[in-house]
């Protein structure tokens, strides 16, 4: 009783860690390609206007924003990246605990379920990078669809297989390819538990053919590529595995009742979303190309590659075989003890990733042995990571994980819990296609449960000893150990993260904390933009800036990648309305600009060559170009540039700025690093001379300059204040300038521009 709670105090500390964690590495990361404004910016304008796929644009499926938008109308809450955050935070560590109950469900054991949860976690830590992005519904409709089938085998329960075909469905109507991954490992489940032999004799072989030509059917628009055809060949390879695996270990226990259970939680979801998303304004035509026809086109819109490592096809032909030989040899020893000594060193080696890829995101708090770090690079990995190890390998050991080791009735339970994982994870290993970013993450992380069961399973099938029970405890002490480094390496990352930079303070975003070299930026694009602009284009899709600025964009037409998914007509719809406004402006990335063009993703179309002609470069600060209509100038808010003075050994110091209607008391430079500041000078009444010149919008003089003006009251409006200084030393480049009222309060931060 005592072991038992003090198991459970050391889960629910893990718990409450883990959600620290997270809180700070989510409020800690902000990425540039902004999947996440897209994302949230569609939400709101569903809420708002309805009219899914007809005028608000999605990649997505109606189930998503269905479900999501009936939880911000439940909580009253508005969609922001705070809000944002907040329920990624909740989806990502319901995934974690649901993956950890399946654990607990067959284990019983705290430790287990503690290393579960922790390493779902951490395996899990890039929905940092895409708050709010279906993705992570996904992963946990899918965590949740694992636990069913543990719980309650759907090929036996009508209830458990209505509810799957429920799961399958929402996974369908949300990202239609991982729902029909869901649809047919249930369907595989269902016809090799068959109560008619005959059913299951010609189910085998069709089923076979299935999984040999389903993946090159999904991949053929891009097989010319390598890793294309390796995932392929991989993922034949595993599934014939577990189509052996569950072929020669068969619980006939389905019948036609279960199909129809499936079929009809199915087809209750799916009525339901539709009827909801018709109300809401869409129409058919419109439904069905945003569900159907339009993902059909991705892999032609954007397609990333996933790195193999080396010896993955041969891990997962290799995996086969032992199965196959297991299939005719179902008692050999031999064959046993080679499966159990693979499980033992994958764990090894997933345990040794994590903690090793663990220190490319910051400082952990243990420094893995020059060792560990040579025997990666001996294989050929470039960077480790759980995630990489999962995909290259992972899956190819699915088979060997479910495959039967005790054949008592407790050991057969335990097999028929790692086969339905084993399934699950096979087919959603396709989720990383045609976009193997996030996404491996999402489709492979059931890898971790799966591995930990099958451990276990080893552990158990291995002969006792006289220092068994002691090896026991020491496992399982090492578990919770593992799970707690896991878990205090993200949280002093996110806190790390938190010491290098400062609160964005943008509207919605007010507590997401950004290094020094993307704050600023961000920043100065939003003021600009509330300044210069009644309407705001981005390039690709920087829609959180119309989140923070209040501005429209053209139309409700949205899109990251705009160039490759938007139709001509969509396009046209934004040229005429950014023509018809004079103060439109466009913001552009240039780091992920400059990723897709050597990707080979141009911007091309009706609508860039009208913003190329049309549009001219205002000003670039941290990565971010700020541009207006040809021929239009501005007044560059929070920027700076460092001039010759008017006097023979003089520097000059310009800010533009917005600032508040108070004295300037001094103006402090320093210099952006990574990682912190450098403090480079303090100007003052006593070193400098400032004069301040009242602007227009359009930067030019419109009132007198005021000389001397140290602790005189600025002008409402837009400024130049111009600091002479002795000219000691050159300054150094990336320099922003901290404006301080005379009571010592900032009231602006500006960006020294080359």
């Amino acid at each position: 009783m005592i072991k038992r709670a003090l198991g459970w105090a050391g889960l629910l500390a893990l718990a409450a860690l883990l959600a620290v964690a997270g809180y700070w590495l989510l409020f800690t990361y902000f990425m540039g390609y902004d999947d996440e404004g897209y994302v949230l910016l569609s939400l709101r304008n569903y809420a708002a206007h309805g009219a899914l796929y007809d005028r608000v644009f999605s990649q997505y499926g109606p189930f998503f924003f269905a479900a999501f938008d009936a939880l911000h109308r439940l909580l009253g809450f508005a969609w922001t990246n705070t809000s944002g955050r907040f329920v990624t935070l909740t989806v990502w560590g319901a995934t974690a605990l649901g993956s950890g109950l399946l654990v607990w469900r067959r284990s019983r054991s705290t430790a287990a379920t503690a290393l579960t949860v922790a390493g779902v976690f951490t395996y899990l830590w890039v929905m940092i990078h895409e708050p709010t992005h279906p993705g992570g519904l996904i992963g946990l409709l899918v965590a949740l669809a694992a636990w069913l089938g543990v719980e309650a085998d759907p090929a036996e329960k009508p209830g458990a297989a209505a509810a799957l075909g429920a799961i399958a469905a929402a996974i369908a109507l949300t990202k239609i390819n991982v729902g029909v991954f869901m649809f047919a490992a249930a369907g595989v489940w269902l016809v090799l538990a068959a109560r008619d032999a005959q059913v299951r004799r010609i189910g085998r072989w069709g089923l076979a053919a299935c999984v040999v030509l389903m993946p090159w059917g999904l991949m053929h628009a891009l097989l010319p590529e390598s890793w294309v055809v390796e995932y392929a060949a991989l993922f034949v390879f595993a599934a014939l595995g577990v189509l052996v695996v569950l072929e020669a270990n068969p619980v006939p226990v389905a019948g036609w009742r279960a199909v129809a259970a499936l079929a009809g939680g199915a087809a209750g979801v799916t009525l339901l979303t539709v009827g909801v998303t018709l109300a809401r304004g869409s129409s058919v035509a419109g439904l069905l190309d945003g569900v159907l026809l339009n993902p059909l086109r991705q892999p032609g819109v954007y397609n990333f590659a996933f790195p193999w490592r080396p010896g993955s096809l041969a891990t997962a032909a290799v995996a086969l075989g032992i199965v196959v030989a297991a299939r005719r040899r179902p008692a050999s020893r031999r064959i046993a003890g080679l499966v159990v000594t693979v499980r033992l060193l994958a764990m090894a080696v997933l345990v040794l990733a994590a903690l090793v890829g663990a220190q490319g995101l910051g400082e952990g708090p243990w420094r893995p042995p020059d060792l560990a770090q040579r025997f990666f690079s001996l294989l050929g990995w470039e960077h480790a990571s759980p995630a990489a190890f999962g995909m290259s390998f992972g899956v190819g050991l699915a088979a060997l994980c479910a495959l039967p080791l005790r054949h008592d009735e407790e050991g057969r339970k335990d097999a028929r819990a790692r086969q339905w994982l084993a399934l699950v994870l096979v087919f959603q290993f396709l989720h990383a296609y045609p976009v193997a970013g996030s996404q491996l993450n999402w489709g492979t992380f059931l890898w971790v449960p799966l591995l930990i069961l099958a451990v276990r399973d080893a552990w158990r099938y291995l002969p006792a000893w006289r220092w068994q029970r002691a090896a026991a405890a020491t496992a399982a002490m090492g578990a919770f150990g593992l799970s707690g480094v896991m878990g205090y390496t993200l949280l002093r990352i996110g806190l790390g993260n938190r010491a290098y930079g400062e609160p964005l303070g943008l509207p919605g975003a007010e507590r997401i904390g950004v290094p020094d070299d993307t704050v600023f930026g961000l920043r100065i694009m939003a003021e600009n933009a509330r300044a210069h602009a009644d309407m705001l284009f981005s390039l690709s899709g920087l829609y959180s800036f119309n989140l923070w600025t209040g501005l429209p964009t053209p139309t409700l037409a949205n899109a990251t990648q705009w160039f490759e998914s938007l139709s001509t007509p969509q396009q046209q719809a934004i040229v005429d309305r950014l023509r018809a406004d004079p103060r439109a402006a466009l913001i552009v990335q240039l780091d992920t600009f400059g990723l897709l063009s050597r990707q080979g993703f141009h911007a091309r179309g009706v609508l860039a060559d009208y913003l190329w002609h049309d549009f001219q470069r205002a000003f670039t600060v941290d990565g971010y170009s700020f541009w207006v209509h040809r021929g239009r100038r501005i007044a560059e808010l929070s920027t700076g540039r460092l001039l010759a003075g008017a006097t023979s050994g003089a520097g000059r110091l310009e800010l533009v700025l917005a600032a508040p209607p108070r004295p300037i008391g001094r103006v402090e430079v320093w210099q952006l690093g990574s990682g912190a500041r450098r403090h480079v000078a303090t100007l003052t009444a006593a070193n400098a001379r400032l004069d301040v010149t009242p602007l227009s919008p359009d930067g030019t003089a419109n009132g007198p300059i005021a000389t001397d003006a140290w602790m005189a009251l600025l002008p409402a409006g837009i400024i130049r204040a111009g600091i002479e200084f002795p000219v000691a030393a050159s300054w150094p480049p990336e320099l922003v300038a901290f404006v301080f009222d005379a009571a010592g309060n900032r009231m602006a931060a500006a960006r020294v521009l080359p």
